[in-house]
């Protein structure tokens, strides 16, 4: 989740308005990509992040046991089997083909190309709500701003098709000004 802070600095006389915005934790993010691609190749991309995600988990949950890799990876295992139970749009179970989704918003591109069975390998969305609104829809937490190379290097190299949806905040800021 990305954390914000507005802080107001008094330079040369006079007042700014800084947002500060703190690194976001891609790990959950690993998380869910790896549990949505465990059977067709692609989550080996997010092993490593999902693995220490749930070992943090554990060792908050069960602080008095030694929590290993290997029962992290059990862990792991365990709730693949339990994925697709509360996902209202889950994805095809036998995909034609596998596509990126950028500025993925709250799924819009994600609902047309998993109706032409294809079968969603990254996510990348910033906003906060959005990204809720993503993992309601498809139980999955997309990875934050595309620009940042930590963002970039989670993007799995054998996919089919890339999907990005432009930035749409604009027409709301005018659709708001026009009302006024």
């Amino acid at each position: 989740m990305i954390k914000e802070r507005i802080d107001i600095k008094k330079i040369d006389g006079q007042l700014f308005e800084i947002k500060l915005v703190e690194p976001e934790n891609s790990k959950p993010a690993s998380f869910t990509h790896y549990l949505h691609n465990h059977t067709n190749g692609v989550s080996q991309f997010y092993k490593k992040d999902a693995l220490a995600f749930v070992k943090e988990i554990l060792v908050k949950e069960y602080p008095m046991n030694e929590i290993t890799n290997k029962v992290a990876e059990e862990a792991l295992q365990y709730l693949i089997f339990d994925l697709n139970k509360t996902v209202p749009f889950p994805a095809p179970e036998k995909p034609k083909f596998k596509f990126i989704d950028l500025f993925a918003g709250i799924g819009g591109f994600r609902m047309a190309f998993q109706n032409l069975e294809g079968k969603c390998v990254f996510t990348s969305e910033w906003d906060k709500y959005s990204k809720q609104t993503y993992k309601a829809n498809f139980g999955e937490i997309p990875f934050g701003d595309i620009t940042k190379e930590k963002t970039k290097s989670y993007i799995p190299n054998n996919f089919d098709v890339l999907c990005a949806g432009f930035p749409c905040q604009a027409f709301f800021i005018a659709e708001k000004t026009w009302w006024i």
